[in-house]
């Protein structure tokens, strides 16, 4: 379900150059309409500091994402159902 993302970064300081590695985190998963999924996807995200989330077919109430807490960012296409 989760899967891990590297980048590796070059870093240059006095002539010396160092290879720094930065860690992503990112989970893609299909929620299914479902307000369980979502609740279990925000207790699994904030105990295992996911960072980037793909989702489809998110819960949603009058063709809004709900369930997703505030501090995420959201970026979804003009209709979402």
């Amino acid at each position: 379900m989760a899967g891990i993302c590297y980048t590796n970064t070059n870093k240059v300081i006095r002539n010396r150059t160092y290879k720094l590695q930065t860690q992503i985190r990112c989970i893609q998963i299909n929620l299914q309409h479902s307000r369980i999924a979502t609740d279990n996807l925000v207790q699994f995200t904030s105990e295992n500091a996911i960072d980037i989330l793909f989702l489809q077919e998110p819960y949603t109430i009058q063709n809004k994402i709900v369930g997703i807490p505030n501090k995420y960012k959201i970026f979804a296409p003009g209709e979402v159902r």
